[in-house]
């Protein structure tokens, strides 16, 4: 797979899922496929929690991608795309919720390849969006906090 041209929307990923055919997922597609994550918010090294290893180990390819617009509008989409899945549901809200992982490893794809503040805003929505009965445990917030501090991916999630 091609992760840039992906990215870009020029070519499906190994699944055969072009990045607006991802962004079309019903809630509950979001939910039960674990695969598409990595894919739409790549790091910059594997994930304990991922069984694909997938990830980008060129610097050069990082580099590419931060100074596209279409990738860096790709990628604010597909955070878009995210945000909504949250906002529609509360489920992610329990303890050890796999979304909270997700939340972790968008905040470090958006520090490593768009931006800080990029990150930041990601952050505080996702924040804004907690309601008062929620049961997110304080080990996912400081999995948050970590990953807007930039400590590797492997000392995150």
């Amino acid at each position: 797979m091609d992760i840039y041209k992906f990215l870009k929307g020029l070519e499906p990923d190994d699944k055969g899922r072009f990045i607006h055919q991802i962004w079309e997922f019903s809630d509950i597609e979001i939910e039960r496929t674990h695969d598409f994550i990595q894919r739409l918010f790549p790091l910059n090294e594997p994930s304990a929690m991922s069984l694909s290893k997938f990830y980008i180990d060129d610097p050069a390819l990082i580099e590419r991608i931060r100074i596209d617009p279409a990738i860096a509008n790709n990628l604010i989409a597909s955070k878009n795309f995210f945000l909504g899945f949250l906002s529609r549901n509360d489920q992610w809200q329990r303890h050890h919720n796999h979304n909270q992982l997700r939340i972790t490893r968008i905040i470090k794809s958006l520090m490593l390849l768009i931006s800080r503040d990029e990150a930041e805003s990601f952050h505080q929505e996702v924040i804004s969006l907690i309601n008062s009965n929620s049961f997110i445990s304080t080990k996912a917030y400081e999995h948050w906090d970590l990953a807007l501090s930039n400590k590797p991916a492997s000392q995150v999630i």
